[in-house]
């Protein structure tokens, strides 16, 4: 199982102030988190359903398949990468988004026969801001 970790820079501070906070503030914080999770899983099956694939074709088991190319998101062949495609909650403030399958990291940083072929990190850095914004939108939403 590959798992993606994003560390949100401060995010000590903020579990700290967040103790001090009401729980309707520690609620709104887990949705977003949810919800960037969930976005994240999504966004990467997304990428890896348009991506534009003008790599090689080649077949397998008598079926054509037009692969990825490097820098574009892995093309969906047999459809086991995107279903491995996952997120969860692992505490109230906090999740993980993964894949079940070892080779998923491989795409997504390279090998030495292979270049990346990414999904994860475009998206990640997608939702950065995003998450950053909504955080304080929720923390504000719940103080007033």
């Amino acid at each position: 199982m590959t798992n993606l970790n994003i560390t949100l820079e401060g995010h000590k501070a903020l579990l700290a102030a967040l103790e001090d906070m009401s729980e309707e503030i520690e609620l709104a914080v887990s949705e977003v988190v949810q919800e960037t999770a969930a976005g994240i899983e999504a966004g990467v099956k997304l990428r890896m359903q348009q991506s534009p694939a003008t790599g090689r074709t080649y077949k397998r088991r008598g079926v054509a398949h037009r692969a990825s190319a490097r820098g574009e998101a892995p093309a969906p062949d047999t459809g086991a990468l995107m279903g491995s495609v996952y997120h969860e909650m692992t505490g109230k403030l906090s999740a993980v988004a993964g894949s079940r399958l070892a080779y998923s990291a491989f795409l997504e940083f390279r090998t030495f026969k292979m270049a990346p072929r990414p999904a994860w990190v475009p998206e990640t850095e997608q939702a950065r801001n995003e998450f950053t914004r909504d955080i304080a939108a929720a923390i504000a939403r719940a103080t007033q």
